[in-house]
């Protein structure tokens, strides 16, 4: 099982991050106290990684300013 969080470190990371979790059908749940959303996926951390940053550059090319990957 993969996961997946992002951090919204602008005012538009929160859409982003629901909007590409519509396009790929990958279940995400919103962290208010963190700014964070949680991906999760039955899908190899790769393959789901490479979905969401794929609809995310179709969303909004410059996501990057708004959302950055929370290391563990």
């Amino acid at each position: 099982m993969a996961m997946l969080i992002l951090e919204a470190t602008g005012s538009e990371g929160e859409r982003l991050a629901m909007a590409a979790a519509d396009k790929t059908g990958i279940a995400v749940g919103w962290d208010s106290e963190f700014n964070s959303a949680t991906f999760d996926s039955d899908l190899d951390d790769n393959e789901m990684q490479q979905q969401i940053f794929a609809a995310l550059d179709e969303i909004d090319p410059a996501w990057r300013i708004q959302l950055q990957i929370v290391e563990d």
